[in-house]
């Protein structure tokens, strides 16, 4: 499929700042966060939870985002170049769009700015199994019992959570999608690292 390029946007109008992008991170329809810069840039430091398309791939991969989401983009730092991405997306039906000026480092430095932010990574190893409890009991566990079900953490092993659903949760096919993912955007967003949750 060929997508096109039509006129020029006010790119002024589609920024958001780290600060206000990281909070959205938060509500109960966060927006996808995508990341246009390098597969090396991305290695070196991401946010956590975001999606990796180069923009030099963006056009070929954009049929693969969803078009009526709400999306993030997150750039390196030179805003004309992210701006192409943005006007690509635009013309191509996705209208609502954002981007963060400044890119990785604004958002970076957003995050290390507020005391709030825990990071994982920061954290001697030991301490993680407990941490990640604390955010199943606060984020995860309350949500999954409205439904009448729970889930067990089994292990901690790297970047990979083992757990063991409970109740009803058992056996449901959501437990395998749809809740999989909620528990691992969670983790990901409250512990600012990439981690993969595995049903047992």
């Amino acid at each position: 499929m060929k997508f096109v390029n039509k006129n020029e946007t006010n790119l002024s109008e589609y920024a958001v700042s780290a600060s206000d992008a990281l909070k959205r991170r938060r509500e109960p329809h966060p927006p996808l966060y995508l990341d246009v810069r390098s597969a090396e840039d991305y290695k070196t430091g991401h946010l956590a939870g975001s999606n990796l398309i180069p923009a030099e791939f963006l056009e070929e991969y954009l049929f693969q985002l969803p078009p009526f989401a709400h999306i993030t983009v997150i750039g390196g730092s030179d805003d004309e170049a992210t701006g192409k991405a943005i006007q690509l997306m635009h013309d191509n039906g996705f209208n609502d769009v954002s981007f963060v000026p400044g890119g990785y480092a604004a958002v970076l430095a957003a995050l290390r700015a507020d005391q709030s932010e825990i990071f994982l990574q920061d954290m001697p190893s030991s301490e993680w199994s407990s941490r990640i409890e604390q955010v199943l009991n606060e984020r995860v566990r309350p949500a999954l019992a409205s439904d009448g079900g729970g889930l067990t953490l089994l292990k901690v092993d790297l970047d990979k959570v083992y757990i063991q659903y409970q109740g009803a949760c058992t056996g449901c096919s959501s437990s395998t999608a749809g809740t999989l993912r909620f528990i691992q955007s969670a983790l990901r967003t409250a512990l600012n690292h990439d981690i993969e949750v595995i049903a047992a």
